[in-house]
């Protein structure tokens, strides 16, 4: 109880002080910022969020029936690669599909101008529209995951039983399927708001203005503190909002089937529409996925092959790829393995002695991923300047940001594993003589270490990506993958930034691999 209780205490000390500035703050900066900025940024962010949101909802469960209620050519190769864009962060593909569309020198209206010898008139990547297309299009698997997994345990007999009762397959699948799937696209629908209200590459890259864009340069250009403070109040309030607002439309909600002669649904004859489905789903992996895999690998040949440009990447003023490399994989490590020892005692006490107290317990360390990465790092500098100065100016400030945004992922994964192991077998343990140091170290810990493992995988994976929290942290000398490819795209770099964004894209795909492969997403 009081290890779980310590973490639940710093996990919340960072917001309850955002909120005690944000609050404490000069009366003139609240004026000045509900006159001047609020309403435009809380419009920007509702918008944006509520867009994105909705383009998700619409590709993910279109890709998830496509891929496991109808007959698709390919529908197999497809699921991992409708999955896979999770490994690419938005704002690398912010960056590739900036340098393809972008009005004046981007390579599709070049290669238009040249093929009809005059300017061919392009969409515009900037601006609110530009954000909604990119953040869609990175944001999407999140649903697609939870609802390609929810089509594939639905229950036959649903759709059976409407089909008699005179309903038509889209009928049946709008008052039957898509209800029952509801808790899933809640869930999906939940990670996407709550990923936009945290993003910062993305729409800093494509010039749309949102909280958090405006409260890093508070923090970067104007180092003001205090206004950085009150717009992080009202963001955290936002995130909360949501967070309570998901919980209020799940209620007391269930949905179940029974599980007795189970059988999946029968698959949906495209008929003439394959080859048109097959072009369909083959578009959203070629934005999402090939178009930036293929530009990048295109960049990187040619950075490797310039000598020029090779030793720009190889060697940046006192640091090395190599070290860029280093430092994302040890940081981001340590992020998980601090995260993962601390959500234990939190999961034993939530899942073995279940009460309202540990349920609370439990929410407050799981209430990190509704705070973006540029209000963690706020309330750290303000936090460590004042009570552990020693900390600031070093990597583990970084890391810490880290344990605090990614934890929830731990917890989750934690309490997950619990929950599948019997407690007789910890209870044989003591009765055996064991005490529960020892049967914590030789039952509870191996049982679970795959669920461990996977909530390491999830921060470890997060925390690659990273990057406004990284950015606003890291001491003088401390680059990552993350910080290097947005410093060189941000300067027009983008051949430079290459070699950096695969390597990071590569290594995010691999534990992304394992939890799919772990959690048997495609069978």
């Amino acid at each position: 109880m009081i290890s779980a209780g310590l973490v639940a205490l710093f996990v919340a000390i960072p917001l309850i002080y955002i909120f005690i500035r944000a609050v404490g703050a000069n009366p003139e900066d609240w004026q000045r910022l509900l006159q001047t900025r609020i309403w435009k940024l809380l419009g920007n962010t509702l918008l944006l969020t509520f867009s994105v949101t909705t383009g998700a909802l619409i590709v993910g469960v279109s890709m998830a029936w496509f891929t496991e209620r109808t007959d698709l050519p390919a529908r197999k190769i497809f699921r991992w690669l409708l999955a896979m864009p999770l490994a690419i962060p938005a704002y690398i593909g912010a960056i590739v599909h900036l340098a393809m569309l972008r009005p004046r020198g981007g390579y599709v209206p070049q290669f238009l101008a040249n093929l009809f010898g005059q300017e061919i008139f392009t969409p515009s990547p900037f601006g609110f529209w530009g954000a909604t297309f990119i953040l869609t299009f990175f944001m999407y698997p999140y649903v697609y995951l939870l609802s390609a997994a929810a089509f594939r345990s639905l229950h036959a007999s649903l759709e059976e039983a409407a089909r008699t009762l005179g309903r038509n397959p889209l009928q049946t699948l709008f008052q039957v399927t898509l209800p029952a799937l509801r808790p899933g696209l809640t869930a999906g629908a939940l990670l996407v708001a709550l990923d936009i209200l945290a993003e910062y590459g993305t729409v800093a890259l494509l010039r749309y203005e949102t909280f958090s864009s405006a409260i890093f340069i508070q923090l970067s250009g104007r180092y003001d503190r205090s206004s950085a403070s009150v717009l992080s109040g009202i963001l955290v309030a936002l995130a909360i909002l949501f967070l309570w607002s998901e919980l209020r439309l799940q209620g007391q909600a269930r949905f179940t089937q029974v599980e007795s002669n189970w059988r999946p649904a029968s698959l949906f004859n495209l008929g003439k529409w394959k080859i048109p489905s097959f072009f369909i789903v083959l578009g959203v992996v070629s934005i999402s996925l090939l178009t930036p895999a293929i530009v990048l690998l295109i960049w990187s040949m040619q950075a490797l092959l310039d000598p020029e440009t090779l030793s720009k990447v190889f060697y940046t003023g006192s640091q090395g790829f190599g070290s860029y490399i280093w430092n994302s994989l040890w940081s981001s490590g340590l992020a998980a393995l601090i995260a993962v020892t601390l959500s234990i005692p939190v999961a034993l006490l939530a899942v073995r002695y279940p009460n309202r107290l540990s349920q609370i317990i439990s929410r407050i360390c799981q209430v990190g991923y509704a705070i973006p990465g540029v209000v963690i790092a706020l309330s750290l500098v303000l936090l460590v300047n004042r009570f552990l100065p020693f900390l600031y100016g070093t990597p583990l400030i970084v890391v810490m940001a880290y344990v605090l945004r990614h934890m929830p992922q731990a917890v989750r994964s934690s309490e997950s594993a619990l929950k599948q192991l019997s407690p007789t077998l910890e209870e044989a343990s003591r009765t055996l003589g064991r005490t529960s140091i020892q049967t914590m170290f030789q039952v509870t810990l191996p049982l679970i270490l795959p669920g461990l493992l996977a909530g390491g995988s999830l921060v470890f994976l997060t925390s690659l990506k990273e990057l406004p929290a990284t950015l606003l942290l890291r001491p003088a000398g401390f680059d990552t993958l993350a910080v290097r490819v947005w410093a060189w795209a941000t300067d027009g770099f983008y051949v430079q930034a290459a070699p950096a964004a695969f390597v990071l894209i590569f290594i995010s795909a691999l534990p992304l691999y394992f939890l799919l492969r772990r959690e048997q997403i495609f069978r």
